[in-house]
């Protein structure tokens, strides 16, 4: 049993070379930073080592929080199609294992549980001005800009602090004193208490993050999808290049003898 456990721990093969570079360095604004196993929600849970083992194989370990629901379904999806091109042709990213059906059923369900909880749109026609504005930017840079109620009061300080380290890490401008006390006036206005830095900025324009809009940067998505349509481009060469081989091609010793032996036996 404790060999089970220890296994189903261990990632599969991991390793971030895309054809030799490594994406998590190339492209730190989109990809997740790394963290320690230890910072997942019901770490020992089966899904949170589902998740340890199949998705770090190809990038950091990433948290249920770092999308939606909705957006999971989406993003597995993609996951799924990706690793399974590589599984079957190997590629860029050599051999990757794959989830079997039960897996795939418990790391949905653990991050259905466990997803970012989203702050609702605006009301259709009614503009964001002050600190609801840039918690909007400033929070919802890397991911969906989060609900400060879905999540208890006490744990925010340490959420920022973190957030705030791994703004460094994902290429993002550090916030100014400004956009700093924007993001803690509007938690306290979503729990009801005084405002931190006094309400004379609520309705002033406050300079967003420079680098939000890069998650926008159409040369930076042509570079992501790249590396998924070389992958494609690389198995269907590998089909062509097989499938033109004569019978017998390619295979190993102990096929050729053993088809001499049936033609001997005739």
């Amino acid at each position: 049993m404790v060999l089970l456990l220890l296994l189903a721990a261990a990632p599969a093969l991991a390793s971030h070379q895309w054809g030799g570079v490594d994406i998590c360095e190339t492209r730190k604004d989109i990809m997740p930073p790394d963290m320690h196993p230890s910072q997942l929600p019901e770490s020992e849970s089966r899904g949170a080592l589902v998740l340890q083992r199949y998705c770090t194989q190809c990038h950091y370990l990433t948290g249920p929080g770092r999308h939606t629901r909705e957006e999971w379904t989406d993003v597995l999806r993609r996951m799924d199609a990706l690793m399974g091109i590589s599984h079957f042709y190997r590629g860029l990213l050599g051999r990757v294992a794959m989830p079997d059906d039960a897996e795939k059923a418990a790391l949905r369900d653990y991050l259905d549980r466990h997803a970012l909880k989203a702050l609702p749109p605006p009301a259709s026609g009614t503009p964001t001005v002050g600190a609801e504005r840039a918690w909007r930017a400033i929070c919802g840079d890397c991911h969906a800009a989060p609900d400060p109620r879905a999540y208890p009061e006490t744990a925010w300080p340490a959420l920022l602090a973190r957030m705030e380290a791994r703004r460094g890490v994902m290429a993002r401008q550090p916030l100014t004193g400004a956009q700093k006390a924007a993001v803690e006036d509007y938690l306290a206005a979503a729990w009801g208490r005084p405002t931190v830095s006094g309400s004379g900025h609520q309705g002033a324009t406050l300079p967003l993050p420079s680098a939000a809009a890069s998650r926008e940067d159409p040369a930076g998505r042509l570079i992501s999808l790249a590396a998924f349509f070389g992958l494609a481009a690389l198995g269907v060469w590998r089909w062509r290049r097989n499938s033109g081989r004569h019978p017998g091609e390619g295979r190993g010793p102990e096929h050729v003898l053993d088809s001499g032996l049936r033609r001997n036996d005739n």
